[in-house]
């Protein structure tokens, strides 16, 4: 399903591959425009079409040409958009939102100077604000548009070539090439999706959690029983040790909870289930001897063999520094996930793939 999805693609391209060069010229505009820079995974949609240069579907000329002009329209967008409502577009929102980023610009901004507009362009982060504070602080149009243009032409082949090398690379593994270049692509695309929604978290996540402990706090401090003082010590800044050890206790129990949960549901049959076994069936129709080859290398990691093997090193080690404690602790926490491991084996009844792969 996933080829087939892939090849779908691929083929729409090849017939209209001037879809694909306008894709690329708004992707790259995207990524010099504020707040939505940071949120279009341009670069890697980018790179993926790139990377389709080997195989005929697009062509090498025009797809840099499209890189290059959005990346300068991009760029002269935002400056103009800055030069346009001065300080003043910092102070709106969504950019009001991003206090942080305009800060961290502002101050990229001044340590590089002129330069700072060229350099931008591959400092991810500050990249999309740049342009808007060189046009918010009155930088010159023409040693704007000079940077703008020269950082363009360097930016767009630094982009595009290494993904066509990588495509060229791909074909010589033949019929194999499809389906691992379909998993580089969603691994790519799951690792932009993990890092923003880690980068999301930390920014949501944290001003809210120092909210609700500072809430708690005052909570703690006014009702006079026994359970109120544990949270106020746990809450107490002059015991941070306290403070870490409840939250490594409220990370454990709600990562059991979400565990044995989960558990629960492939031993009841849950739909999770059904979305697992499509999972493997699309996964199925990916599988090369190389992949296999690479995901038994992976498998023998946990071997019985490399475990012991590891475990012991560590324990000489610890033994040999005399943290004889730490080195109880490390053979608890071997021995206890074996168990927890082979507890989960008898329950789940799960049998190996029918290959003699392993």
């Amino acid at each position: 399903m996933v080829a087939s999805f892939f090849s779908a693609v691929t083929e729409f391209i090849a017939a209209h591959p001037h879809f694909a060069y306008a894709a690329v010229l708004l992707l790259a505009l995207s990524e010099s425009v504020p707040v939505i820079g940071a949120v279009v995974p341009g670069t890697a949609v980018i790179l993926a079409i790139s990377a389709l240069v080997p195989t005929g579907a697009v062509t090498l000329w025009p797809l840099l040409g499209a890189a290059v002009v959005g990346a300068i329209l991009g760029d002269g967008l935002s400056f103009w958009i800055g030069h346009r409502y001065n300080q003043k577009i910092l102070e709106s929102w969504p950019i009001s939102r991003h206090p942080d980023l305009v800060t961290r610009s502002k101050a990229f901004f001044a340590r590089h100077g002129d330069k700072s507009v060229f350099i931008a362009r591959f400092v991810p982060g500050v990249r999309a604000f740049i342009p808007l504070i060189a046009g918010a602080l009155r930088m010159r149009v023409s040693q704007f548009y000079v940077a703008n243009i020269l950082s363009a032409l360097v930016w767009a082949p630094s982009h595009i070539l290494p993904a066509v090398l990588v495509g060229s690379a791909f074909k010589q593994f033949g019929a194999a090439a499809e389906p691992l270049a379909i998993l580089a692509v969603i691994l790519i695309l799951t690792i932009w999706a993990a890092i923003y929604a880690v980068r999301l978290s930390l920014r949501h996540g944290i001003p809210l959690a120092l909210a609700a402990t500072q809430r708690l706090r005052i909570w703690a401090a006014s009702p006079d029983s026994r359970f109120s003082r544990i949270v106020f010590d746990l809450l107490d800044p002059a015991r941070p040790d306290m403070r870490f050890l409840a939250l490594l206790a409220v990370l454990l129990i709600g990562s059991a909870w979400l565990f044995f949960g989960i558990l629960e549901d492939v031993v009841s049959g849950d739909p999770l289930v059904r979305a697992d076994a499509a999972i493997y069936n699309a996964l199925q129709d990916l599988r090369t001897g190389p992949g296999d080859a690479l995901m038994i290398a992976i498998t023998e990691l946990g071997d019985t063999v490399v475990v012991v093997a590891v475990t012991a090193a560590v324990f000489l080690w610890l033994a040999w520094k005399r943290t004889w404690r730490t080195a109880a602790f490390w053979l608890l926490a071997v021995a206890g996930a074996s168990a927890i491991n082979t507890a989960i084996k008898v329950a789940l009844h799960r049998t190996r793939p029918a290959e003699l792969l392993y």
